[in-house]
C-alpha cells in the first residue's frame, strides 16, 4: 500500500484534475494528484504516428471557452485558427461520399428538417438550463436517467437524423457513444456553449487549436505541479474514515 499525506488527493490527471491542483496548491494547500496512466491529459493526448502530429480527444477552444484561452496564454501556449477553405465530407449510411459546402450535411430534405427540429428542442432545453447547475433543470431527474441515444429515438423516427445530431456531442464532444451519457449531459454541453446550435456549427465551435496539441495544457500545468503528480498509479479503493480519506491501490 502506498501512502500519501495531503490536504486534498485529486484522482485523475486530465485538464480539470491538474488545473484543480493547481489552484489549490496556490491557496496554500498541500496536493496529489493520483493517474493511472503513464501520462498526463487524460482524453486530450497528441502523438507522432508514421511521421504525423496526430491528437485525440479534445483539440478544439471554442470562443466562449475563455477560462481555457486565458490559461492557453497563461501557460506561455500558442494558437491557430482551423483550416476553412474548401469543402467538406459526409458518408451516408449506405456509404455514400459526398462533398459539400455550408452548414448542413446533404443528407435529403426529410432529414435535414428532421435534423432542424431537433436542433430546435435541444436548444429549448439549453435555454432552461444553468450550465453552473443543470441538476436545477425542472425535468433534471428524468433527463438524467435517459440515454442522449434513447431520447433522440423518442423524439424521431429518421435513424439518419438521430446519428447526425448524436454525432455532435457523442464524437464530437465527449468523445463516446451517445448511448454511454445522458441527454442531460448532452444539453449541459449545449448549454455552456450557449445553445444546441452552437454546438453544430462549427464555425462557432471548432474556431482554435493549441499549435503542438492540446495535451500540451496538461503537460505544462503537472510540470508546475511536480512530484504532486504521480502516474501510473490507479485508485482502486477509497475509504472515508471519518473526515479523511484513505486510498488502496493493488
Amino acid at each position: 500500500m502506498n501512502t500519501l499525506e495531503r490536504d486534498v488527493v485529486i484522482i485523475g490527471g486530465g485538464p480539470s484534475g491538474l488545473s484543480a491542483a493547481r489552484r489549490l496548491k496556490a491557496a496554500g494547500l498541500s496536493v496529489a494528484v493520483l493517474e493511472a496512466r503513464d501520462r498526463v491529459g487524460g482524453r486530450t493526448w497528441t502523438d507522432t504516428i508514421d511521421g504525423a502530429l496526430l491528437e485525440i480527444g479534445g483539440q478544439w477552444i471554442s470562443p466562449d471557452q475563455t477560462v481555457l484561452a486565458a490559461l492557453v496564454a497563461e501557460l506561455g501556449l500558442e494558437t491557430f485558427e482551423r483550416y476553412r477553405a474548401g469543402e467538406s465530407v459526409y458518408i451516408s449510411p449506405d456509404g455514400t461520399r459526398r462533398t459539400y459546402t455550408g452548414d448542413m450535411f446533404p443528407a435529403g430534405e426529410r432529414t435535414e428538417k428532421e435534423m432542424l427540429r431537433l436542433i430546435g428542442l435541444l436548444d429549448e432545453l439549453a435555454a432552461e438550463t444553468d450550465p453552473a447547475a443543470p441538476w436545477k433543470h425542472p425535468r433534471a431527474r428524468e433527463l438524467d436517467t435517459i440515454s442522449f441515444s434513447s431520447w433522440l429515438r423518442g423524439q424521431s423516427g429518421d435513424e439518419e437524423a438521430c446519428n447526425n445530431i448524436g454525432l455532435f456531442v457523442a464524437g464530437g464532444m465527449l468523445t463516446k457513444p451517445a448511448h454511454a451519457f445522458s441527454v442531460l449531459q448532452a444539453v449541459l454541453m449545449a448549454a455552456s456553449a450557449g445553445s444546441f446550435s452552437n454546438l453544430v456549427n462549427e464555425d462557432f465551435i471548432l474556431d482554435r487549436r493549441v499549435a503542438g496539441g492540446m495535451q500540451q495544457v496538461s503537460e505544462r500545468m503537472a510540470a508546475d505541479l511536480g512530484d504532486d503528480v504521480v502516474l501510473s498509479n490507479p485508485v482502486r479503493f477509497l475509504r472515508w474514515p471519518g473526515r479523511t480519506a484513505q486510498r488502496t491501490t493493488a
